[in-house]
């Protein structure tokens, strides 16, 4: 899976241009979310038109401040899940897949929050978060006829990163598992207990 970077802006900003930054206190939270939130399903919908692309939650937030203009000091986890809430509930309306999928941290697992919002969205919390997220994303590049997208419509899958941490975790999993030994020769005993050897 590729990482997407974030949307620059129309031009770039010279060293003598200052940039006329808004405050959140000044404009107000909600007007602020909406406003974020139109910049972050811009930048999703670009992610979407190439085939297994994702956007990490932080470039997100640092790009639709960027984008908008407005800016804050609270810590992304404090708001950027209402901007993603607000982007989900947009592409519901529209009858779109959910293009929040495509945001997420930096181990690739989906942002804290997605579960929520799809268990709002649609009245079913996912098990899985990131199965969930990784069926929601080849919808949307089907649905936004994503560049590279496979002649056989592609598959869901778990990000790259993400499933070999996935992996690694089973692996642990499976070696502290406790090993049933004989009683009387010490071997290994088969799942249903009994020794091949001694019984």
């Amino acid at each position: 899976m590729s990482s997407f970077d974030v949307v620059a802006p129309d031009h770039e900003l010279t060293e003598v241009e200052e940039r006329a930054w808004r405050d959140v206190s000044d404009v107000g939270i909600a007007v602020a979310r909406t406003e974020w939130a139109g910049a972050a399903r811009e930048m999703l919908i670009a992610a979407a038109g190439k085939y297994q692309s994702l956007v990490q939650h932080k470039d997100v937030a640092l790009g639709v401040q960027e984008l908008t203009g407005i800016r804050t000091k609270q810590p992304t986890r404090q708001w950027m899940g209402g901007v993603l809430a607000e982007v989900s509930a947009e592409s519901l309306r529209r009858g779109e897949p959910m293009l929040s999928a495509l945001c997420v941290n930096t181990d690739e697992s989906v942002f804290d929050g997605y579960a929520a919002i799809v268990g709002a969205a649609t009245g079913t919390t996912p098990p899985d978060a990131d199965v969930h997220a990784s069926h929601e994303r080849l919808n949307v590049y089907r649905h936004f006829e994503a560049a590279g997208l496979p002649s056989d419509g592609g598959n869901a899958m778990i990000p790259s990163k993400l499933s070999a941490a996935r992996t690694r975790a089973r692996k642990a999993a499976i070696a502290e598992r406790p090993i049933n030994k004989c009683p009387k020769c010490n071997l290994q005993t088969p799942a249903n207990g009994i020794c091949d050897t001694c019984d």
